[in-house]
């Protein structure tokens, strides 16, 4: 139900204007109330301030002034008790006073004593005019109050004369300089607009200070203007001057402030009202523009509205349309020509029993009751009916409704009617022809559909499509043909609809999805058809699956890993070589994975094989379209993107992805990375020498502490060398091209030979050794190591039987085993074999293990000692205290002998760390029981040093170099051997 209000009523343009003109007039009067008491304020507040500086200035002046009379007075009262007391001393003593305080008062000048009266003559005193007509008054009773004469111009200046009365005939006169007075009121405060001056009761000035800008002028001292006092009813002169007498001293104090200071915060005040006053009179003036452009508005819409009414009246007649209303059981329209309804006699209003006399008698029924159900329920009311109009012809019309009530509550039902004749004809015919087509559509056997050539939507679809693809016929009609595909298709689609008509006839073959999401291969037959007047294409899928699939499965593990699913090396150089062909600039980043072997040995390769699924898919959720993830083996993956994705940031993303712990069949692994980068064309032209470059990059830093490396042209030439020297390495290795050297190792402080370390040397066509320090790390990354570390040993085997056969049968040597050599498991078996095959004793040989060996294979490692320990065979662990020594090491493992590291033997005689550090190690070893050797001795202090200090045993160039058996035997007789090991 719709409610019909009356439109709101809006004041009138005049009631504004008389509203807005009154509220200015009473706006005017306040303003100008508050702005008269404003003024009185302000001239009251100057009187106060010029009557407050003149009373200040007075003050001042008083001060020197009563100053002086008082000295006058002293010297008077003075002199007259001297005549009395002492009258012989008493002319000394008063010039003696009178020179003092003339000392003291510099406002004083000139004081003297005065004869009023002649002795004896019995007259009365007098003081002898002009100077002293004043006080001749006061000369006849002395009561030693001062006299103030007139002022006279002395050379100094104007000065004021003073007298006081000694006794009955005698003054003592002076004069006080008027300097003095202009310094009193030199720093007399004041206003910025206040200025005073001190006259004589002549009026001439004395002393003037203030702000002399503001001294009083004939126009300040006129009267308030003419306008000021009518508009703000000022009727007398503006108080701005003050005078005022300095009692008892004849003088008078004029103070002035100027109008233009006592008004300046008035004058302000009125700018400000004046402004506001502007600015309402401003916005006043807009509103009322803006009220007579609404009322030009209004009737220009008004006027429009007439026109259109009339247009809509002919828009209604040529559209067959026409607006009704029901109410008090009458029948109403705007059917004037009788185009609709053709009421006899062109009428527009008929009763309800005459209207529905028109309706067919089959659609009567319905329409009575749509029309009570909404005239009762105030609900809309939507019918379509025929009615036969007077010459027989039969229409179909559409009418639309709604109940609506007035302001006065009348109730009544209006709407439109709109003759829809040619639109059901339209309807049936097209219904017809859609029964054939649906009839031809729904029973092929193949799947078929339509969908509107520009939007993509289905707009049909036959049983066949609904079975296969699994979606109801409705679901089909709110989809496009884009939500069967798979999003990457996309573009190819886009472009495949975009080719010539004659180009898209041609058979295609596609991937489309169903609603469960399984994929189906089908060859598409297409053909350009006008569906219910739009452009749409007709679709046959024909399903192909069984023929594709035993391709797909080819070609799928022709270019996939099987286990991570990725695409493989083979794939990702064909993605490569097609960007080079197309002269792209992109960039590829090799991904290798540390430590999987690890993860192999320790849990099983299903476990590593798990680990690198999910690390793939873990990668994979973060590759982006334009970009390409590649599995390259069991620990590495290459990525390949563009060159503006080949950035920092989406390399560190890839480096903090794998460093993420992962967690695999309730084990967690910590997978270590290192990534090397090449860009094409800059680093390679093929895609084959590119990869490679990024491998190369990535290995040649896996002991880098950075994860990142960009491929460099020295990478390249170094492995090219590393390769070289590789290769004569394992030549050397299967042609025993290396020699032992051996170092002696003594006691003390005889230097007795107690052992010997076996050291290998690599020698070469020019007499020099490449040292072990730069062969022995790639032999255990190539796994030569344990090949010759099996040498070593039977050479070290070799030498124990030749120092057996000259004499030094209990003298042990040491071999270095390298982590590899441990994990490889043989260390054992290898040693008991080449004891038993040269008939060496139990203490012939003894192992010497590296920190870094119980760090990376600690249970390995512990596994391995005590088997050695039960063979009888000696530990030592070399290099103490520089890896991360363990104080655990020593409780847990079976050492036999502690090695110090020669760094810190280096400057133990001369540092207190090191010999701390060095005599810590010592009493570690003794009190666990444990002999601790020293290494890197190359200095007799040091020997001294580590002797006083209770070390077992000494190594170094100080007590001998590394050298074949043969030179060490001539220098070291069995004599030099302990009687223990004779």
């Amino acid at each position: 139900m719709v409610t019909m209000k009356a439109p709101p009523k809006i004041p009138s343009p005049l009631a504004i204007l008389l509203f807005g003109v009154l509220t200015a007039v009473l706006l005017l009067a306040a303003i100008i109330n508050g702005l008269r008491s404003d003024l009185h304020s302000q001239l009251e507040e100057s009187g106060r301030r010029a009557d407050e500086v003149a009373r200040n200035v007075a003050q001042a002046v008083r001060l020197p002034l009563r100053t002086g009379a008082n000295a006058m007075t002293f010297i008077a009262e003075e002199s007259a008790r001297l005549q009395r007391t002492a009258p012989e001393q008493g002319d000394v003593l008063i010039k003696g006073l009178v020179t003092e305080i003339l000392g003291r008062q510099p406002q004083m000048v000139d004081i003297t004593f005065l004869d009023v009266a002649t002795p004896g003559d019995g007259a009365a005193p007098s003081m002898p005019p002009p100077r002293w007509t004043l006080c001749a008054a006061r000369a006849s009773s002395p009561s030693g109050a001062p006299c103030f004469g007139p002022i006279t111009r002395l050379p100094g200046g104007l000065a004021l004369s003073v007298a006081a009365p000694v006794d009955g005939r005698r003054w003592v006169t002076g004069d006080i300089s008027l300097s003095a007075l202009e310094r009193a009121v030199e720093n007399v405060p004041h206003g910025s607009g206040t200025s005073f001056k001190v006259v004589d009761e002549q009026g001439r000035p004395i002393a003037q200070g203030g702000n002399l800008d503001a001294t009083p002028a004939s126009a300040d001292m006129a009267e308030t203007p003419s306008w000021t006092e009518k508009l703000f009813k000022v009727h007398a002169p503006s108080p701005l001057v003050v005078s005022l007498r300095v009692e008892p001293y004849p003088f008078k104090v004029i103070a002035h402030t100027s109008r233009q200071a006592a008004l300046a915060a008035w004058h302000r005040h009125v700018a400000v009202a004046a402004a506001f006053y502007a600015l309402y009179l401003l916005v006043f003036a807009g509103l009322l523009g803006v009220m007579y452009r609404a009322t030009r508005m209004q009737r220009y819409y008004i006027r429009h509205l007439v026109g259109k009414t009339q247009e809509l009246h002919a828009a209604q007649r040529v559209g067959r349309t026409a607006i009704w209303s029901f109410h008090d059981s009458r029948f109403h329209c705007t059917d004037e020509s009788g185009e609709l309804f053709g009421l006899s006699g062109g009428r527009c209003t008929a009763s309800a029993r005459e209207f529905l006399a028109l309706v067919l008698p089959r659609d009567r029924p319905a329409l009575a009751r749509q029309a009570r159900a909404a005239w009762k329920t105030h609900g809309a009311l939507h019918a379509e009916f025929q009615i036969r109009k007077s010459g027989g012809a039969v229409r179909h019309l559409s009418a639309r409704g709604q109940v609506v009530v007035d302001d006065d509550g009348t109730k009544k039902m209006t709407g439109t009617v709109v003759d829809v004749t040619e639109q059901w004809e339209a309807r049936r015919r097209h219904a017809e022809s859609e029964h054939r087509f649906r009839t031809l559509f729904d029973h092929n056997p193949l799947a078929f559909w339509v969908f509107d050539a520009a939007t993509l939507r289905f707009l049909e679809v036959n049983a066949e499509a609904v079975r296969a693809y699994g979606y109801t016929r409705d679901e089909f009609l709110r989809m496009t043909i884009h939500d069967i595909r798979d999003p990457d298709d996309r573009r190819e689609l886009a472009e495949h609809l975009g080719m010539p008509s004659d180009e898209r006839t041609n058979p295609q073959l596609w991937v489309h999805r169903t609603k469960d999401g399984r994929a189906i291969d089908v060859r598409i037959h297409a053909a350009d058809i006008e569906f219910n007047g739009v452009p749409a294409r007709l679709i046959m899928a024909e399903d192909v699956r069984a023929e594709l699939a035993g391709e797909r499965e080819v070609m799928y593990h022709a270019s996939h890993d099987l286990a991570t699913g990725l695409p493989n090396q083979h794939a990702l150089l064909s993605r490569m070589d097609t960007l080079v062909a197309n002269g792209r600039e992109f960039g590829i980043a090799y991904i290798q994975l540390l430590g999987m072997d690890a993860i192999a040995d320790t849990f099983g390769i299903q476990v590593a094989t798990g680990t690198l699924q999910a690390m793939a898919a873990r990668l994979s959720e973060g590759i982006g379209p334009d970009e390409f993830l590649a599995a390259i083996n069991q620990e590495a993956f290459a990525w390949m993107a563009s060159g503006e994705l080949m950035t920092e940031v989406r390399l560190r993303w890839i480096v903090q992805c794998v460093a993420e712990p992962l967690f695999y069949e309730d084990t967690q692994h910590q997978i270590d990375i290192v990534v090397g980068t090449a860009r094409h064309p800059d680093d390679a032209v093929r895609s084959d020498v590119l990869l490679g470059c990024a491998a190369l990059a990535a290995h040649a830093h896996i002991r880098s502490d950075r994860p990142i490396h960009g491929f460099e042209p020295s990478l390249a030439r170094d492995s090219r060398e590393r390769l070289h020297f590789a290769a004569n390495l394992r030549r050397a290795v299967n042609r025993h091209e290396f020699e032992l050297h051996f170092q002696p190792i003594t006691d003390y402080p005889g230097m007795r030979l107690i052992g010997l370390e076996a050291l290998i040397r690599w020698p070469q066509p020019d007499g020099t050794f490449i040292p072990p320090s730069t062969f022995i790390p790639l032999c255990e990354e190539s796994g030569l190591i344990v090949p010759l570390g099996q040498w070593v040993l039977n050479q070290v085997a070799k030498a124990a039987t030749r120092l057996a056969d000259a004499g030094f049968r209990h003298l042990p040597i040491g071999i270095n085993v390298s982590p590899a050599e441990l994990r490889n498991g043989d260390l054992v078996a290898n040693l008991r074999a080449a004891r038993t095959h040269y008939a060496l004793e139990g203490g012939a040989i003894y192992v010497e293990l590296t920190e870094s060996c119980l760090i990376e294979h600690r249970d390995k490692a512990i596994d391995v000692m005590r088997k050695l320990r039960d063979e009888g065979i000696a530990i030592a662990l070399d290099d103490f205290g520089t890896g991360f020594s363990s104080l655990s090491y020593l409780r847990d493992l079976p050492i036999d002998m502690l090695k110090i590291d020669q760094g810190f033997i280096r400057d133990v005689d001369r540092d207190a760390r090191s010999a701390t550090i060095c005599e810590a190690i010592i009493s570690l070893g003794k009190s666990l029981g444990i002999r601790v050797m020293a290494e890197g001795i190359e200095r007799s202090s040091q020997y001294e040093w580590l002797h006083r200090h209770g070390c077992d045993g000494a190594q170094g160039f100080y007590l001998g170099r590394p050298e074949p058996l043969a030179e060490l035997l001539k220098r070291w007789p069995p004599a030099s051997l302990p009687s223990a090991m004779r």
